[in-house]
């Protein structure tokens, strides 16, 4: 018996794919079980993240009208840590506050903690050594991701970080193509 001549390997990958077809079945699952899945919809975000602009930064938030000279000395009228809301801040004050935390209504930038030093015999007020841009050090509401908006897109290949993602985005089931079945 004759064997048939061997093919190469472009042949071969030619002969594979006549055979193969596309996956055109989706079904809808838990996200965390869509580990290693394509993504078959775009998906929009269902929240905006951050929720509010927040600091990126531990220092002070402060507004920029109060700081235009370095060596500002300035009363620390609040402390906001991470997971906590402040209030407005008012004129010629600042608040002390964590990485994460909302920025306070009124303050419109944030100076690293290492650009300040607490003012000597005097530990609420603080002294601003430079002159903060507005915006500095803030995350501005939905930088990350914007409600209503595309978070994933349709063909991605869903792996730990696009999961992440998508649990950002408030999801908590995704539309994935089924799986490949390799033998019928």
């Amino acid at each position: 018996m004759t064997k048939p001549p061997m093919l190469t390997a472009q042949q071969a990958l030619d002969h594979l794919l006549s055979h193969a077809k596309p996956v055109a079945e989706n079904e809808i699952i838990p996200m965390q079980a869509s580990l290693g899945r394509v993504l078959a919809e775009n998906v929009n975000s269902l929240v905006d993240v951050p929720p509010l602009d927040n600091t990126s930064m531990d220092g002070y938030a402060v507004r920029t009208a109060d700081t235009q000279n370095p060596g500002s000395i300035l009363k620390i009228a609040q402390r906001i840590p991470a997971g906590s809301i402040g209030t407005e801040l008012q004129a010629g004050t600042v608040a002390r506050i964590f990485t994460g935390a909302p920025v306070p209504l009124g303050a419109d930038a944030v100076v690293m903690q290492e650009d300040c030093a607490i003012s000597e015999g005097s530990s609420d007020q603080v002294q601003v050594n430079i002159a903060p841009t507005a915006g500095q050090w803030i995350r501005r509401r939905g930088e990350d991701l914007t409600a209503g908006k595309t978070a994933l897109t349709a063909g991605t290949f869903l792996r730990p970080q696009e999961l992440g993602v998508a649990a950002s985005a408030g999801l908590t089931h995704l539309n994935v193509k089924r799986r490949v079945k390799v033998a019928a």
